[in-house]
């Protein structure tokens, strides 16, 4: 049996929105291991003796950490209302074994009876 021409659309949108998400995640991993070994270095070649040095390093670890803490609740906030969403598209659009085909108006509307 062949499939609608929206339910292909929408499993290539959904197949679409799997790999970007999986680019996007590749993308803030990286990010993440180049932020980490610019703070290690400068950890390295900081004089801990020094008060600005210690109040450099304490600044840009006290700016980082709500950033980075605010930046992970909004991905994952996102990615949730993105997930529930997409479940209920597929729940609104899947047939029900027995249910007679609706025919529908040129509008996507049902005629009325």
């Amino acid at each position: 049996m062949t499939e609608l021409p929206s339910e292909t659309a929408r499993l290539n949108a959904l197949d679409r929105f799997d790999r970007s998400e999986r680019r996007i995640y590749l993308f803030v991993i990286m990010l993440t291991a180049v932020e980490i070994l610019f703070l290690w270095g400068f950890a390295q070649l900081a004089d801990f003796s020094n008060r600005v040095h210690v109040l450099i390093f304490w600044a840009t670890l006290s700016s980082y950490a709500p950033m980075t803490i605010g930046l992970g609740i909004l991905w994952a906030h996102v990615s949730r209302s993105t997930r529930l969403v997409l479940k209920a598209m597929d729940l609104a659009t899947r047939r029900i074994p027995g249910e007679p085909t609706r025919a529908s108006g040129p509008l996507g509307l049902r005629p009325d009876r």
